[in-house]
Order: C-alpha cells, then structure tokens, then sequence
C-alpha cells in the first residue's frame, strides 16, 4: 500500500544519527523499507556534502541530499551540484570582517564542485581545536587565505561561519544579528562534537544567502520532481530544522529535539537513541501519521 506521503526529509545530527555519530542498524532497515514503498527519502543536513559521505554510503543513500543548512542540493551519487543559493560577495566580507575582528578564523564554505576545495579558512587566528579535529575527521579539504581579498572564488559561498565556545560567540552573533537583519540567515548554537575530541563546550556561528533554509531547498527538490508539498514530510532536531518541520505536511519532531523545533511539529518520534527515524517511518508506511 501507498503511503500517504510521496517525500520525506530526513536530518542527520540528533536525527537520524545518535550520540555516537553512527547509523542504528534499525534505522538503516527503516530507510530501505521507505524505498521499497516508493517513499522518496531525501537527506537534509548542516553539514556540508563532504562531512557526510561516510554516512551516505553507510545508509545507502545515492538520491538527493540537502546540506549547508538548505543552501546546496546535491545528487549523492554523482556529487553534482542540482541547485545551490550562493551569498552576496559584499554580505560575505562585512560577516568575514566581523569574525576576524572578533578574534576568530572565518570559515567560508564553497561549493566544491566549482572550487576543488570545501572551506576557505581566513586569517590568521588559531584555527579551533574543534575544527581542526572536525576537518581531520571528516577528510575536509581547507584552503588557507590571509584575508578575503586572497578568496580565489568569491562568487561561490554558500555559508560563513565561525567555532568558539558559547561566551566568544553569543555576543558577535547578537550584534550581527541586529546589524545584518534580512540581509542573511543567521544561526548559532552548540555543535555536535565529541567532547572528549575539544575539551569544552563548542558553539557554531552560521550564516547563509537570505531566504536559504532545509525547507526552502525540500519545496525547490520537490518542483523539479512533480511532487506536491502537501504530500510531504521533514524530521528533524535542531534549530536549523524548524522551517522543515513547520512547513512540511507532516512536521516531525525528535523525543530529543529543540523546544523550537516541538512547538512547530504535528507529531513527536522518540529520541535519536531510540531510533526515531525508524519509528517515524514505520508510522507513515502504516498511515498511522499522516498529512
């Protein structure tokens, strides 16, 4: 039987991945049964397409994934770019002068199909021992640049954004807050890292094109497929979530997600520990959830 969804949008970090940074065995048996429904599953991520093909691979997925928050949508199994929203060069170097001024390294995130790279790391500020485990880790190419001007690809940023721990960040967030209004989208909180990897509390600052979000790129995704977005469902966790589960027809939040992100959402699957994913879908191939 036809589920009554025809997509669904799935988060990776606190979503579809646990404490440990693996896929459950349960959730992975959960997706294929989507497939085999003639769900279509489409990965909706923060993390640029680079951190995430280990995952990919591991869950199977060669079908469209949304990262860098909803600024690029890409075919997994080719890694071609199918749509991206690039930043103002002129918005990227205001964000950029106030990383910098701040003490911090900016990190500008390119679009690695047309650069050859992933981030280019600006300034000479010491690169956090966050990042630097993080790239390590996730086999992330870095390109060095002393300051903006030395940006080989200006016209290819999808996200500017900075590490530190909460107290650094939360006051620079606060005023680029007020001083860059509608011209970005501007997100911060606490990153999902190992701890014993950082030694302390790490806090993300991220901004992209105005207008760019997870929910945006799942509505583009599902014109260019003919699929009605009252057909539709997103599942997800954190702050950057919350336009996905707002909007989609069926708004799934995580027993472990932001109160942002439940105050939005229709329905309510257990925590990433106890695989939610994998209790959501069996909700939805079963019609007992519903748009």
């Amino acid at each position: 039987m036809r589920p009554g969804i025809d997509a669904i949008a799935i988060d990776l970090d606190g979503t579809l991945l646990g404490r440990d940074g693996a896929v459950s065995a349960r959730n992975i048996d959960a997706l294929d049964q989507a497939r085999r429904a003639g769900l279509r599953v489409v990965i909706a991520t923060g993390r640029a397409l680079a951190e995430c093909t280990d995952i990919l691979a591991a869950i199977g997925h060669d079908g469209p994934v949304i990262h860098a928050g909803g600024s690029m949508l890409s075919d997994a199994a080719s890694g071609r770019t199918l749509e991206r929203r690039t930043m103002d060069p002129e918005v990227v170097a205001m964000l950029t002068d106030a990383i910098l001024d701040d003490a911090h390294r900016a990190l500008v995130l390119k679009d690695g199909t047309d650069t050859g790279y992933d981030y280019l790391a600006v300034g000479d500020h010491e690169l956090h021992p966050a990042s630097r485990w993080w790239f390590s880790a996730r086999g992330v190419r870095v390109r060095e640049a002393p300051a903006l001007h030395a940006d080989p690809h200006p016209g290819v940023t999808v996200r500017v954004g900075a590490v530190a721990c909460s107290q650094r960040l939360r006051p620079l967030a606060e005023r680029l807050a007020q001083t860059m209004g509608p011209r970005c989208e501007l997100q911060h909180w606490s990153a999902v890292t190992e701890t014993e990897a950082t030694g302390s509390g790490v806090h993300l600052l991220e901004a992209f094109a105005a207008g760019a979000d997870k929910w945006s790129m799942f509505e583009t995704w599902c014109r260019r497929e003919g699929i009605s977005t009252a057909r539709t469902a997103g599942i997800g966790d954190g702050l950057n979530d919350v336009p996905l589960v707002r909007n989609a027809a069926l708004g799934i939040a995580m027993g472990n997600a932001d109160p942002r992100v439940a105050a939005v959402a229709r329905v309510h699957a257990p925590a990433a520990e106890h695989d939610g994913v994998a209790t959501a879908i069996g909700h939805v191939l079963s019609r007992a959830w519903a748009p």
